[in-house]
């Protein structure tokens, strides 16, 4: 793969990333992009919210790239990326930040990484999406990364009241 075929895999899976943010959240998504990129181990935690806590401290402080010099650095250590994902970690009305989280080859066993040492690296965009909008209701993109009072207050409401609601009517099922 070229340089030029890993902008147009980024290209694609931005593409679909901000159609999913467009289908599932309710925020305006600048087209006005920005990157940063994120080893995957680069952030320390024993379960997902200890590294989800480490993730947007040590993002929030990361120099914005533009997406040449993003594939930049991507294509120079492309040998060794098995999975690329691309998130969006803030977005405003001004600008979006899109999160490129890599894993590394390198980074499994001995053994695993003689069966994909040689596999090409994989692509995706994601959207993490919060326990409460689990029923097609529409989220904050932000949420993740901050969130502000609209998270706050549907967590709140999810864990005192819509949550318990579910596990009775399980039971009653």
């Amino acid at each position: 793969m070229n340089q030029n075929d890993l902008k147009n895999h980024i290209k694609i899976c931005i593409a679909n990333l901000l159609r999913l943010a467009e289908i599932n959240c309710w925020n305006t998504i600048s087209p006005n992009l920005f990157f940063i990129l994120s080893d995957f181990n680069e952030f320390e935690g024993k379960n997902s919210f200890g590294r989800d806590r480490s993730r947007i401290r040590i993002n929030k402080s990361k120099e914005l790239l533009t997406l040449d010099s993003a594939v930049e650095f991507l294509y120079k250590e492309l040998d060794d990326l098995y999975d690329v994902n691309l998130y969006i970690f803030r977005s405003s009305k001004k600008e979006t930040i899109v999160e490129i989280q890599y894993y590394r080859k390198s980074n499994f066993d001995a053994d695993y990484f003689e069966v994909v040492k040689d596999n090409l690296s994989m692509f995706h965009s994601k959207i993490e999406i919060p326990v409460y909008a689990l029923e097609g209701k529409k989220f904050d993109v932000n949420w993740k990364s901050g969130g502000g009072w609209h998270h706050t207050w549907k967590s709140f409401l999810w864990r005192n009241f819509l949550y318990k609601h579910k596990i009775k009517s399980k039971k009653h099922n």
